[in-house]
């Protein structure tokens, strides 16, 4: 090979070599801005899941304030009573952001939050003056009186009372009489208007101990019946004591129209056996008259809550141990025959047993 041939050769190799490195060179150049477009791909990826993140966070939180603000709204001035129209409008628009936050739409979501917000305060403002107005009204209106409850607070019962009116507390301390607005006259003392009160006392005595108020009693305005509450407060307050998660139950025995008592003692024996068996699970009983000549007894019995199955069994023992009787049992009552609440021209009385 001659020389000229051979530096050919070198020049050519070193020519090839140096494309190599170059092409080496540039592949590593562009694996390397691959790396870094990967890097700020990925970063960019993570700014954008993180900023996704806290806007569902925002979201979220911002629907459960929005919640907590309507629940809260309800509870202090009963929205939904006095402003139905914009409370309607409240859960519509509430329904529309939990299904964009369902949608992953966070920004609608956020934005109708803040809309229920403010539409939450103009509906607690709103129901705030008109339970103010009600209650400027409330004040002047007469009240059916039922039965006073150990109670320190306003409290509703629907409207559940004569009329279907609202039957609510007015609170003294810590008891409260249960009322109804009423116009003021006299009550028939007619089965559907006795039954009405009744209805009263049971729904009231689900939760409350009461002490009953004499049937159909309407006291003129709000005002006054605040200062018989105060000049009743401590009688009252002994005669819940004295009544506190009791009921009054009743028991009759009747004469089967086939039997007849001939021996006086045999009679004066079996109403003291019914009498003191029963007594054995009353706290108190009263005996009442004998309206009748079949009626042997006519029995008031002051019981314990918890009791009233076990008092149920021995009535119906009893039962079956004078078959020539027939027992009326009734009940639970409000406790009439133990503690009662008369108003009339001399004020207000307060009796106990």
């Amino acid at each position: 090979m001659t020389k000229k041939k051979y530096e050919e050769l070198r020049k050519n190799r070193f020519t090839e070599r140096g494309e190599r490195f170059k092409r080496e060179k540039e592949r590593i150049e562009k694996q390397k801005k691959a790396l870094e477009q990967r890097k700020r791909c990925e970063a960019e990826r993570r700014r954008i899941k993180a900023k996704l993140l806290e806007k569902e966070e925002t979201a979220r939180e911002a629907i459960t304030n929005v919640r907590t603000a309507i629940e809260e709204a309800e509870d202090k001035t009963k929205v939904s009573l006095y402003v139905p129209e914009i409370t309607q409008k409240i859960n519509e628009m509430l329904t529309e952001a939990e299904k964009s936050f369902a949608s992953a739409d966070y920004d609608e979501a956020i934005k109708l939050s803040c809309e229920i917000k403010k539409l939450v305060e103009k509906a607690r403002l709103e129901a705030s003056r008109k339970a103010e107005e009600e209650k400027e009204r409330r004040r002047e209106e007469a009240k059916y009186f039922y039965c006073i409850i150990p109670l320190s607070k306003d409290m509703s019962f629907g409207n559940v009372g004569m009329n279907n009116s609202e039957v609510y507390t007015i609170p003294y301390r810590d008891v409260a009489a249960v009322v109804s607005d009423s116009p003021m006259k006299d009550y028939e003392l007619a089965e559907d208007n006795t039954r009405g009160h009744e209805a009263v006392l049971r729904k009231v005595m689900e939760e409350h101990t009461v002490v009953p108020v004499e049937f159909g009693t309407t006291i003129k305005n709000e005002r006054i019946l605040r200062r018989l509450l105060m000049k009743a407060y401590n009688p009252a307050r002994e005669c819940l004591r004295l009544v506190d998660k009791k009921v009054e139950l009743g028991v009759k025995a009747v004469l089967n129209e086939d039997i007849v008592f001939v021996d006086p003692e045999k009679r004066e024996e079996c109403v003291s056996d019914i009498l003191a068996s029963l007594k054995t699970i009353a706290k108190q009983a009263v005996t009442g008259d004998l309206f009748s000549d079949r009626l042997i007894l006519n029995a008031s019995f002051l019981v314990n809550k918890e009791d009233i199955d076990a008092f149920s069994e021995k009535v119906a023992q009893l039962q079956e141990k004078y078959p020539m009787l027939k027992l009326l049992y009734s009940g639970p009552w409000a406790p009439y025959n133990f503690v009662y609440i008369k108003i009339g021209a001399k004020g207000i009385e307060v009796t106990k047993r």
